[in-house]
């Protein structure tokens, strides 16, 4: 049986049930996400982890105690599952990389990062592991600010304009974050057994149209909460670094890598990148995000 969602301006079949989508009536997919055997897989997984090849025949990845996928020109998910998996952690894997894979093979630029919506345009955070994306988003989302996308931001680089497809309205945050805004961790499912972080499902505040980018904001540490420039020399650095087709080194880079480094190139060119620092504690959120908010409405137009 298949099941049909819009994620990111497409249409998905899935024959897994994607419960933080948002079901559709429309029966004309884009992405098609199925089950079967794959026999003719590159890949040496023996006693790795996790690798993956990118062929002429698509991208191939494969996690130990899940199982090799196939991710065909953007529009075909092939699994082959190596056991009886938990559908949680499927799902982690399909909403994630998977789709990450989708996007960059449909030609969007992809970024590891979080979006709201602030005064009818896109913000996005960008920043190293367990600094805040999604407690960003999340803070905002609670002060009345439609979500984006969480952990994967999907950008249209046109030359005069960058716009964000919507996502679908999931945070993923962990249990000293979901205190933050308010709410008790244990009232949140997990996204997993053995996973910390839990599954934010919003009833509300999910911006479902296309929004043109405003701002990047380049989370880190400093002594105060504080929005400064960022250098010059280092904005590519940072957007290469987030680039979420970086985790796959150059697999993903080999037939679209001119394209890519293009992309980056006009995003750098035609949206602001800032560094927004705070203090390691996240009792500042408020103070962070009314710095923010005060901001994009100091430099409207």
């Amino acid at each position: 049986m298949s099941h049909f969602y819009s994620a990111y301006g497409l249409t998905l079949q899935s024959e897994i049930k994607l419960p933080e989508l948002i079901p559709t009536l429309a029966t004309d997919a884009d992405v098609w996400i199925h089950f079967d055997a794959i026999t003719d897989s590159p890949l040496q997984t023996g006693n790795t982890l996790h690798c993956y090849q990118n062929t002429d025949s698509g991208m191939y990845l494969y996690w130990q105690g899940v199982g090799t996928f196939l991710i065909q020109e953007g529009q075909d998910v092939l699994i082959d599952l190596e056991i009886d998996l938990d559908e949680d952690r499927l799902r982690l894997f399909i909403l994630g990389a998977i789709m990450g894979v989708v996007l960059h093979q449909r030609g969007f630029l992809v970024l590891h990062a979080s979006a709201v919506a602030l005064e009818g345009e896109a913000v996005a955070f960008i920043g190293q592991k367990r600094w805040g994306k999604s407690t960003m988003a999340a803070t905002l989302h609670d002060r009345g600010h439609s979500l984006i996308a969480d952990d994967v931001v999907a950008l249209e680089v046109q030359r005069h304009q960058i716009q964000v497809q919507p996502a679908f309205p999931q945070i993923k945050l962990w249990p000293d974050a979901v205190t933050c805004i308010g709410k008790q961790p244990e009232d949140l499912p997990r996204l997993g057994a053995r996973l910390e972080k839990r599954n934010h499902q919003l009833s509300s505040g999910f911006m479902s149209d296309i929004l043109p980018l405003r701002y990047i904001f380049v989370l880190g540490q400093g002594d105060e909460v504080a929005i400064k420039p960022l250098p010059p020399q280092e904005i590519i650095q940072h957007l290469m670094q987030n680039s979420y087709v970086t985790r796959f080194e150059q697999t993903l880079l080999q037939e679209r890598g001119a394209n890519h480094f293009k992309q980056l190139m006009l995003l750098a060119q035609q949206v602001p990148l800032l560094r927004l620092l705070r203090p390691a504690s996240l009792d500042l959120l408020p103070d962070i995000a009314t710095l923010v908010e005060n901001h994009i409405l100091a430099h409207e137009g």
